[in-house]
């Protein structure tokens, strides 16, 4: 699907997305060392605020890698069944899956922006950062999900192959 013909937005798109991830997780594990080693080094200040920031950056690092993860299939997945399909009954229940991913992901952008609409009067207990703007990586992270499983679903209507691990891109 795009190893060969891989667009430059494509690649910058998947670039920022990697950075993000990566700061996230940074700040994550910082936060989370920063708690621990204050917990047991008595010179160092507690920090009260490690706890909330790794949790946070743990949460949004996972749904923004989500999408990635679909096109890479690197997702969990029982194939153990449709692996005796024919090949037009597999298609159509790879369909069929990702056509149920697109409605969940669709569901959580929905419910996602509800939910931190309604929450961004809710601050949060250490840091006093609103709940609604923490709670935007449930619509992104569907979103995201959303435009890989729309791009996987052409694909496989088209004759080619669900995204899988074991090859690491859709071809």
């Amino acid at each position: 699907m795009q190893a060969s013909g891989e667009t430059a937005a494509r690649r910058a798109f998947d670039g920022l997305i990697k950075t993000l991830v990566f700061v996230a997780f940074s700040i994550m594990l910082s936060a989370a060392l920063i708690g621990t080693l204050a917990r047991y080094l008595t010179f160092l200040p507690t920090i009260s605020w490690g706890e909330e920031v790794t949790r946070f950056a743990g949460i949004w690092s996972v749904f923004l890698v989500a999408g990635l993860s679909i096109r890479r299939g690197a997702h969990l997945s029982v194939d153990i069944l449709t692996r005796l399909f024919p090949d037009r009954v597999k298609r159509g229940a790879n369909l069929l899956v990702f056509a149920l991913m697109l409605g969940f992901s669709l569901i959580l952008v929905y419910y996602g922006i509800r939910i931190s609409y309604d929450n961004l009067g809710q601050f949060s207990a250490a840091l006093q950062w609103r709940m609604g703007i923490v709670y935007l990586c449930i619509p992104i992270g569907g979103a995201l999900m959303a435009f890989e499983i729309a791009l996987v679903l052409v694909h496989i209507s088209r004759g080619g192959e669900p995204p899988s691990s074991v090859e690491g891109t859709v071809e």
